[in-house]
């Protein structure tokens, strides 16, 4: 399940990772996080960089970055860390036609940050897909939506 979120004055800010977690119900913790093509966030962060999950949780306790470009990318808590510069936002067309797929297939899902003006959520397995629909302020089925295009 794909989904996009822009153009809406309830959202503070794009894209908030914690308000990603609140929306679709989990907890960063619970997955380790491979994070690439990034501008925002903190400053010591590497790109690409790979990122587990209590320290993602800790480092948006302290404070809320912000995402602006960037392809962050859920994994099964315990994964074998690696690092591509392959999942990029910036510029990739992919994502505005049919229906698109996650750029490293063995995450679980994706969430895209795309230039602090929307947020995409692709590969969104149906349960977390049903919870963020039911409490994200104007998500839109990012399929639909490209079939408009």
């Amino acid at each position: 399940m794909n989904y996009i979120q822009e153009n809406t004055p309830e959202v503070v800010f794009y894209t908030s990772m914690n308000d990603v977690a609140h929306w679709l119900e989990i907890d960063l913790k619970n997955y380790d996080w491979h994070i690439s093509d990034i501008e925002g966030a903190w400053p010591e962060l590497d790109d690409p960089s790979w990122v587990r999950g209590e320290t993602l949780s800790e480092k948006l306790k302290a404070f809320d970055y912000q995402f602006v470009w960037s392809v962050i990318s859920a994994f099964p808590k315990g994964t074998e860390p690696f690092t591509t510069d392959k999942p990029f936002a910036d510029g990739n067309p992919e994502f505005w036609v049919g229906k698109p797929e996650k750029q490293l297939q063995d995450s679980l899902f994706e969430i895209v940050c795309w230039d602090s003006s929307a947020t995409l959520f692709i590969g969104l397995p149906y349960a977390l897909g049903k919870k963020l629909v039911a409490n994200a302020p104007n998500i839109k089925d990012l399929s639909k939506e490209n079939r408009r295009r």
